[in-house]
């Protein structure tokens, strides 16, 4: 469930801290670019490549001509040889389409390091790769449905659109990853790489929600976002909770045996996303608040995971 907070906290709750993206922020996205080049070089081409009909200068094959095909692509040096009218093949480079989704419900509005800013520095990060790449990014908030976002960034000169754009976020609404992804996958028809960064706390669960993504044929990666103060919150005595999400209040004696059963529940939690990932042939990271994001990121690149 979502993260609770007392009454007198919520009374008292600040709003979203402010992203900076300055110069220093920059840097490190420059660094984790330059970085994702050097482990990914020839791999990431290698990945894009899918043999099609075509008039690129790299040759890949060769297949027996039918009718309907295009003749200025038949092989008449073969044909010469052979008697036999074959078709060429050519390697076609294809573009990446990224999709980054990121959780901007109220449970991400919380943390010790606060959630959906440092979900968005991820996406920031990620995006400025592959729009440096020269890829398609999507970046694209949610909730109980898709938000406003940003599609089709291409080149690192719409980074700063884009920091414009995460500032201005504002966490709202409960969780409804199903609505919000089914809509997805009725707009973006290409297929490609999506990843999917949030706390995961939906009352409906996850599970339909990212197999919409995996019927679509998408490569599919998680960013589970975990934050210090849900993972291990350190309350005791007798509280009136506040769900972040719904605004209800329970209360509830919290003992040390309650805390413990929480904890089992939490990571309960984490695991049961992680194994539905694995099978399901989707990429999965836990995403600890207190990693810096330059880090979490730097140790996706070095997996070879999400990015390429």
């Amino acid at each position: 469930m979502p993260p609770t907070q007392s009454k007198a906290e919520a009374a008292t709750k600040a709003a979203r801290p402010e992203l900076v993206f300055d110069g220093e922020f920059l840097k490190k996205l420059e660094l984790l670019n330059v970085i994702a080049k050097k482990i990914m070089a020839g791999l990431l081409r290698a990945d894009r490549k899918s043999i099609r009909k075509g008039v690129s200068a790299e040759f890949a094959d060769h297949r027996p001509y039918v009718a309907g095909d295009d003749p200025r692509h038949v092989d008449w040096h073969l044909f010469g040889r052979l008697e036999e009218v074959f078709l060429k093949l050519f390697k076609e480079e294809e573009n990446l389409h990224m999709s980054i989704l990121v959780d901007a419900s109220t449970s991400m509005d919380y943390g010790k390091e606060h959630k959906l800013n440092y979900a968005m520095k991820v996406a920031a990060a990620l995006a400025y790769i592959g729009m440096s790449n020269m890829d398609s990014c999507n970046v694209l908030p949610f909730n109980t449905r898709l938000l406003e976002g940003r599609w089709g960034m291409k080149g690192r000169g719409k980074v700063f659109q884009l920091f414009d754009f995460i500032k201005d976020v504002e966490p709202s609404g409960e969780t409804t990853m199903a609505a919000a992804f089914k809509e997805f996958v009725g707009r973006e028809r290409r297929r490609g790489v999506v990843l999917v960064i949030g706390d995961f706390y939906d009352f409906d669960g996850y599970e339909q929600a990212l197999k919409y993504l995996r019927y679509q044929k998408h490569d599919v990666y998680v960013i589970h976002v975990v934050d210090e103060l849900e993972e291990k919150p350190d309350l005791r005595g007798d509280l009136r909770l506040m769900d972040a999400e719904t605004d209800g209040f329970k209360e509830i004696n919290v003992t040390d045996g309650l805390m413990t059963r929480y904890r089992e529940a939490f990571e309960k939690l984490a695991t049961d996303v992680e194994r539905f990932c694995i099978r399901n042939e989707m990429g999965y990271v836990r995403a600890r608040t207190d990693i810096p994001f330059d880090d979490l990121v730097l140790g996706i690149l070095r997996r070879g995971g999400i990015v390429g």
